[in-house]
This record gives C-alpha cells, structure tokens and sequence, in this order.
C-alpha cells in the first residue's frame, strides 16, 4: 500500500512538472502572438500610409470611366467614411 502511494505521488510530481512546463509554453506563445501581432499592425500602419509615387498611378492624365465614380446624375451628396482600422485593432478592445 505504501509502495502504491509512493508511485502516485511520483506520477504526481511529474504531471505538476509538465503543467508547470505547458504554462511556460502558453506564456511564450502569447508573448510571441502579441509581438507578432505589432509588428503586423506597424507594418500595415507604414505601408496604408506611404504617398503613391507617380509610379503608383501612371494614368493619372488619361481619361477613365470608372462606374463606381459619382456623376451628375448619381450622386446623392452624402459621403459615409469611417475611420481607417488596423488589421488587427479588434484585439485592443
């Protein structure tokens, strides 16, 4: 009886060790995500805020049609613009 509570008590040791090795495990993890996830978001913060080159637009004398354009005809006056957002802003709330 003594024997089998020894034995126990040894299983014990081992899986607090490997819970205490797993927390250690998830807290990198996290640590890493968070990192990762800042420096995503800095990078889209650089790259939506960069001017266009005149590279970027090369047709910016031609003429064009584009439907999505407002004319005469259908535009209602009334813009709807929200606030850019970062990729990853749903994470600061």
């Amino acid at each position: 009886m003594l024997e089998q509570i020894d034995i126990l008590k040894g299983e014990l040791e081992r899986k607090n060790d490997q819970l205490d090795k797993m927390q250690s495990l998830l807290d990198q993890q996290q640590q890493l995500n968070l990192s990762t996830n800042r420096q995503n978001e800095k990078l889209l913060d650089t790259t939506t805020n960069n001017v266009p080159s005149q590279d970027d637009n090369p047709l910016k004398n031609a003429t064009h049609t584009d439907v999505s354009e407002p004319t005469e005809g259908n535009y209602k006056g009334v813009e709807n613009k929200t606030p850019k957002k970062g990729l990853f802003s749903w994470l600061r709330r």
